[in-house]
């Protein structure tokens, strides 16, 4: 279970800073419709939550070796072998930061979903299908349960305890 997690934590890190880079370029265009609806309390809340974000990243980004920082751009690795070589690789010191990282931000991310209306909230998911070009949400969910089936990787009963 603990694995699991530091997985998880790793992909969120390693996703956010590439959609970092790309929320750069499109900065305030898939925002702008959300942030009008928000108090300028919850504005806050979010910008101190990108800010942590931004800091976790560099802070663990610091604490890579060049050892690790080598397998992190070794292209001829899956992103899934890339993420379970650099896990196999990490030092007591740095599986904590991650773990305070991922306490942080979900403390920071409950504090804002407790400020939110259910109209913000609906409003929220509208914008976000919206974004995503779906109707109902379960498309990238059945797309993921297709590719599984055709590559025969997984059994599909959606607990998600793995093999």
């Amino acid at each position: 279970m603990k694995t699991l997690k530091l997985i998880a934590v790793i992909v969120v890190v390693l996703l956010a800073g590439i959609s970092a880079s790309v929320a750069q370029e499109n900065k305030g265009s898939d925002m702008q419709p959300l942030m009008k609806n928000l108090t300028e309390q919850q504005k806050m809340l979010l910008q101190e939550q990108q800010q942590l974000m931004k800091e976790n990243r560099e802070a663990f980004k610091a604490s890579l070796s060049a050892e690790q920082l080598a397998i992190l751009e070794n292209q001829e690795l899956s992103k899934q072998e890339r993420v379970q070589a650099l896990r196999n690789t990490f030092t007591d010191a740095q599986k904590e930061l991650m773990h305070q990282n991922q306490e942080r931000v979900g403390a920071m991310k409950e504090q804002f979903r407790g400020t939110i209306t259910a109209e913000q909230r609906q409003q929220l998911r509208m914008n976000m299908r919206s974004n995503n070009g779906t109707e109902t949400g379960n498309e990238l969910r059945e797309t993921v349960r297709e590719q599984r089936q055709t590559k025969g990787g997984g059994n599909g009963n959606g607990n998600g305890k793995g093999s």
